[in-house]
């Protein structure tokens, strides 16, 4: 029979065995999951099959690969199978996840669940170890952690992810079934995105609900002989949005004990981060690379938590913003496309916290440094754009 895609072909690989063919293909990796995910289809006519008149040996639990030509993006187990037929044909629909997903999903059961002098990536490892999830670095990846706790009946990624967050660290998962921890925004795609280029469509999505005018934090700090009273008791700390133009308060308790210092990180944390949050950008491209289209496809794939640089004047938007999700599609009706979910980096910026005396690597008392990006957010500067325009329009 012959090769239905010719160029990058899918392939569900199990015990040296490949499978092709498949007439619906979805891969998706993101930023923010530890593990890729994949979905495969496969719909014949009866008589037409590639393999027959049986349904193929598939079963969920199996461990797998993924291939997209010779790049593997999923190492790890089918999840679901779910064969059917009719009177004139049959199909079956496979679906599963890197090995990371594990991590996701299952307790923590660690002995003793407590680790001393451990950087982020070393406890990541320790806790993988269990589920043979190897783990890499990019960057550095901050100091260690004085102590670190198991909380009771912990989820492992919940355990890691703590952690992650208090040294501003993101676990990505690397193609291969292991999960990568690395800085947001440390990577860059060398293609482009650009209208009337290469983008066959794009859109934008800027929502104001969960912007608002001013940020409040309160809360109270422990008194000491220099510091009583409200001082002590009635910590106050806020932080504008220029962007929200009407009457929008928003009041945050915090959480934990808190200095002035910190009340106004997380002010500046809440604004900026739901600013970057406010807008996301969606991009698809015909094929799986950077470079290149059609049979003249090149280059890597594209990749996530990667910096793209995006010129789309329809949507008024030239600038690099950063690829948070990237899904592969195949379609008989389609064809081989990618979609690139594109954010501000400042969506992905970790709330700033307080470093408590045990359990959480600090000495407490102080806030890990939060530096807001002082430009301007892309809903800002569309709202200005657009307040300029229908000015000059009603002149």
């Amino acid at each position: 029979m012959a090769e239905k895609y010719p160029i990058d072909p899918v392939k569900l690989c199990i015990d040296g065995t490949e499978w092709t063919y498949w007439t619906g293909v979805t891969v998706t990796r993101q930023v923010d999951a530890i593990a890729g995910a994949f979905d495969l289809e496969l719909v014949e006519r009866w008589g037409d099959a590639q393999q027959g008149m049986g349904m193929l040996p598939l079963a969920a639990g199996l461990p797998c690969t993924v291939h997209i030509g010779d790049d593997q993006v999923i190492s790890g187990f089918i999840d679901k199978i779910s064969p059917q037929f009719a009177a004139n044909a049959h199909g079956i629909r496979v679906s599963g996840r890197d090995a990371g997903a594990d991590l996701v999903d299952c307790s923590a059961v660690n002995r003793p669940g407590q680790w001393k002098g451990l950087n982020a990536a070393q406890l990541a490892a320790e806790l993988a170890r269990p589920f043979n999830v190897p783990v890499t670095a990019e960057g550095d990846v901050g100091a260690p952690f004085e102590t670190w706790k198991l909380e009771p009946g912990e989820k492992a990624f919940d355990c890691l992810d703590r952690a992650l967050k208090q040294r501003e660290l993101f676990a990505c998962p690397d193609g291969k079934g292991g999960i990568v921890i690395l800085k947001i925004g440390s990577r860059e795609n060398g293609g482009r995105l650009e209208q009337g280029v290469n983008v066959l469509s794009a859109s934008l999505d800027a929502d104001m609900t969960q912007r608002f005018s001013e940020y409040v934090v309160q809360g109270q700090q422990p008194g000491k002989d220099d510091r009583f009273g409200l001082a002590a008791c009635a910590v106050t700390a806020e932080c504008r949005d220029a962007a929200v133009r009407r009457y929008r308060p928003m009041i945050i308790k915090a959480e934990n004990s808190v200095d002035a210092a910190g009340a106004r990180q997380r002010a500046a944390w809440e604004c900026s981060v739901r600013a970057g949050r406010a807008v996301t950008v969606r991009v698809t491209v015909q094929g799986f690379r950077q470079n290149g289209v059609g049979l003249q496809q090149s280059g890597p794939l594209w990749q996530i938590n990667a910096m793209t640089d995006v010129k789309l004047p329809y949507l008024r938007l030239e600038q690099r913003l950063l690829a948070s999700k990237v899904t592969f599609r195949r379609s008989l009706s389609g064809g081989s496309t990618t979609e690139l979910e594109l954010r501000d980096p400042a969506a992905f910026k970790p709330e700033p916290k307080q470093a408590k005396a045990s359990g959480s690597g600090g000495k407490g008392g102080s806030w890990d440094n939060l530096n807001v990006a002082a430009e301007k957010d892309i809903q800002t500067r569309m709202a200005d754009d657009a307040a300029a325009a229908n000015k000059k329009a009603g002149q």
